[in-house]
């Protein structure tokens, strides 16, 4: 193998091609070298190349540039101390700079010269020369010379003086203190005006005839500075508010939370006999329900007692009645005022309602659609009462029709209360509707109590002064965390001579300021009270079961939202002590 690898001629020759290769490529590259060092390389551009065919233009350059740096580079008159000879004029002038010179007429001097005349435009054509777009080199040093001054230069009697003119009385300016006095004397003066002129020395002396006061002045009296137009805080009668904090005595009940950490407790809002607000229009409507489960007995203690219900209305009121099984019959077209004719007319009507048939279902929904106005005034309230035995809400589908979707289409505007017997078996769905919608459940464990309940009722929500409340709690420690139900949605109405309930829980006992606003006639009421627990009483039974109650009304809206049924048992378990039935069964 070693033999042959010695003898192989293409190798040997492959070698002798790489060392003669390698030594044209120093040789090559040292010519390189050598010719960039020694010479001097201009790269022209095809529009240089193309002057050669006009040598005259390469001359008149090279004179320029010749003729630059001679003027640039000689030292000028007053530094080397002798006078310069004039340069020679250049022989390579521009056509365009000859027409310049070349005036057809000769330069004629004026006979006098005088400083009216000075500011006069010169008669040679300046303007036209410094028009003329000539390139100047990029940077060149220019001889120094001395200022000179025009009027130490001018001969004396070429000088004409201004025509005299009488001196004005010039005006005194307002003495100043001595203080600017004594530095304007010891500031040094303008350098253009270290030369004086004559029109300078004129100044001088005026101001030495009328020399500066130094008595000193009283201080001016600074300018009020302009405040911005601040916006007036409106009292309450321009924001059309009335404060009733005084108006209302305060009772507050607490007890332990036995499901959380901490306390609930119930603030009881008592109008002092004092209170006089005003009563906002009101509008009524009844709904009778006259399906066969309710028989002809209860029937007749119905209309009985709406009957005695509509003698109790004002007559600032109006009222509408509605009897509904499977269809609806509605008395007037829009409610009327309680006049002589539409209470006969409402008699008339009460007479001639009957019981259904047997085999009619009841529908709740479209006699309580009826209920609900298109739009509701500042002052006024709209009430529907509702009259029933609740037997249709025995499935699922009517109970969600009524809670939810009622709820969502009415959206406060009416509030809702139902009456019904001790003996009903759906009295805590008409409880849930009817707190939904900022109402109450009466109930009688008779038939003929039913018009006394009625009447009860009446003369509870007589008088409305504010609706649409909302409440508020702050607290003076940040560690009681207040809670206020119900919510602001549910909040019912307030009505003139009737307690004011708000529930609530707290983790500790801190005194905290309670605030309500609502919309009463043309205005808004303000009620704010400080609650002290120093105050209050220990709660029993009653406050825990409606505690208990609000806590299941947020449960069944849970439950009518994501239809979850652990809801109703987690409900179902905070009832069964104080022996509420659940609203859904």
């Amino acid at each position: 193998m070693k033999q042959g690898k010695h003898l192989d001629p293409h190798r040997d020759a492959r070698k002798s091609l790489f060392f003669v290769s390698l030594g044209l490529s120093f040789l090559v590259h040292a010519a390189a070298i050598w010719l960039i060092q020694t010479q001097s390389l201009w790269v022209a551009s095809k529009a240089k190349a193309s002057q050669s065919d006009a040598p005259w233009l390469s001359y008149i350059e090279k004179q320029e540039k010749d003729l630059i740096l001679k003027e640039a580079f000689q030292p000028s008159a007053s530094s080397s101390g002798a006078a310069q000879p004039p340069l020679e004029p250049r022989k390579e002038i521009l056509a365009s700079e000859i027409s310049l010179f070349s005036a057809k007429e000769p330069l004629e001097w004026p006979d006098t010269l005088s400083l009216d005349s000075l500011s006069q435009p010169l008669p040679f054509p300046v303007n036209e020369l410094l028009s003329c777009n000539r390139p100047l080199p990029s940077a060149f040093n220019l001889p120094s010379q001395e200022t000179r001054n025009l009027f130490n230069n001018l001969p004396k009697d070429l000088i004409v003086p201004a025509p005299s003119r009488p001196p004005a009385q010039p005006s005194l300016p307002p003495p100043l203190p001595l203080e600017t006095n004594s530095m304007i004397a010891a500031m040094p003066p303008p350098i253009e005006d270290r030369t004086p002129s004559p029109s300078a020395k004129d100044s001088e002396k005026a101001l030495i005839a009328y020399p500066l006061r130094e008595e000193a002045l009283p201080p001016p009296t600074p300018t009020p500075t302009p405040l911005p137009n601040l916006p007036r805080l409106p009292s309450l009668a321009e924001l059309e508010t009335a404060s009733c904090s005084s108006a209302f005595d305060l009772d507050i009940a607490f007890a332990p939370n036995e499901e959380e950490e901490g306390y609930i407790f119930a603030v009881t809002l008592i109008p002092r006999p004092d209170l006089d607000l005003p009563k906002m229009k009101q509008h009524y409507i009844f709904l009778i329900d006259r399906s066969n489960s309710i028989q002809q007995e209860r029937l007749s203690a119905t209309k009985n007692a709406i009957h005695k219900a509509l003698g109790e209305l004002s007559s600032d009121d109006t009222f509408n009645l509605i009897a509904f099984d499977s269809k609806a019959e509605k008395l007037f077209p829009y409610s009327l005022p309680p006049s002589p004719q539409s209470l006969a007319k409402a008699e008339e009507f009460l007479n001639r309602i009957s019981l259904g048939s047997f085999f009619s279902q009841t529908d709740l929904y479209k006699p309580l659609v009826l209920t609900v106005p298109g739009e509701v005034e500042d002052d006024e309230t709209y009430t529907a009462i509702l009259l029933t035995d609740g037997e249709h809400l025995t499935k699922k589908t009517d109970q969600r029709t009524l809670l939810y979707s009622w709820t969502a289409y009415s959206r406060g505007r009416v509030s809702l209360f139902s009456l019904g017997m001790k003996e009903d078996a759906h009295l805590s769905t008409l409880d849930t509707a009817s707190a939904f919608n900022k109402g109450k459940l009466f109930y009688s464990p008779t038939k003929k109590g039913l018009k006394r309940k009625l009447l009860k009722l009446m003369k509870t929500i007589e008088a409305p002064v504010a609706k649409n409340l909302s409440c508020r709690a702050i607290s003076r420690s940040p560690e009681s965390n207040i809670a206020l139900f119900p919510q602001t949605a549910q909040l019912p109405n307030l009505y003139q001579d009737q307690p004011y309930i708000v529930l609530g829980k707290a983790k500790t006992l801190n005194d905290f300021i309670l605030f309500i606003q609502g919309r009463g006639k043309n205005r808004w009421i303000n009620i704010r009270k400080t609650v002290s627990f120093m105050n209050g009483k220990k709660g029993g039974r009653a406050l825990k079961a409606e505690w208990a109650l609000q806590k299941a009304y947020g449960l069944y809206e849970r439950y009518l939202i994501d239809d979850n049924s652990e809801h109703l048992a987690e409900a179902r378990i905070l009832l069964e002590p104080y022996d509420l039935q659940v609203a859904f069964e």
